[in-house]
């Protein structure tokens, strides 16, 4: 069950939604902070941010699709009518940085490895509010089921309503996954402000550090909850 945020006539909004939106916001808060302090251009940011999103969605509804072919009536419907079915968020990482190939080819930034760097404490954090977003949903397919009452709450376990209208408790996949993320968002921010205070070294460059150890950190955790989930996603 998604509950209803804002319902105006034909117009729904769910909660799921509402967080997030206000995770995009964040992120992309962050990530503007960041690039603007270090002398980047806040146009690359501004036009960073819809090009991300036009290139991720489609990019996320594919990947959907893939893993489960069985909720659309053809690969051309999964990414052009999306009344139904969901997304797959590795397709976010790779729609992102075509928005940055993008950014660069306009000129309107000169460093697309710093442009990355500053982006990816920013889409960490936007990981943590996405995965939070499940907890007004019934996206969580753990898996491991939690039969210790003690454990039968959050962090641990969330209860969710089986196909019989009973409440069983899994292991809470995402939101565990969204504390992780958490502790990598200050990591990554640690890691961005520490890397910069270091001399520059001759063969060791400093820009697009960051960026890869947003996705070694990332793909371990995703790697790790992942395999806790039933579901072919």
């Amino acid at each position: 069950m998604n509950p209803i945020a804002i319902s105006t006539g034909s117009t729904v909004i769910y909660w799921s939604a509402v967080v997030i939106a206000l995770g995009i916001a964040a992120g992309f808060a962050l990530s503007y902070s960041l690039y603007i302090s270090h002398g980047g251009r806040s146009a690359a940011m501004w036009l960073l941010l819809p090009l991300a999103l036009l290139f991720s969605v489609p990019l996320c509804r594919a990947i959907h699709w893939y893993c489960h072919p069985e909720q659309y009536t053809s690969f051309i419907r999964a990414i052009t009518d999306y009344s139904t079915g969901s997304y797959c968020l590795p397709g976010a990482l790779l729609g992102t940085f075509v928005a940055a190939l993008v950014v660069r080819g306009l000129g309107l930034t000169g460093n697309m490895a710093r442009l990355l760097d500053c982006v990816a404490p920013g889409g960490a954090l936007i990981v943590v509010f996405i995965r939070l977003s499940a907890l007004f949903n019934s996206s969580c397919r753990s898996k491991i089921a939690i039969t210790t009452p003690l454990l039968q709450h959050l962090p641990i376990g969330s209860g969710i309503t089986n196909s019989m209208g009973a409440v069983e408790y899994r292991f809470a996949t995402f939101f565990v996954q969204a504390i992780l993320m958490l502790c990598v968002t200050v990591l990554l921010l640690y890691f961005f402000f520490a890397r910069r205070r270091l001399p520059m070294k001759e063969g060791c460059p400093r820009d697009g550090n960051v960026a890869w150890m947003f996705l070694i950190f990332h793909s371990a955790v995703e790697l790790l909850m992942d395999s806790t989930r039933y579901d072919s996603s």
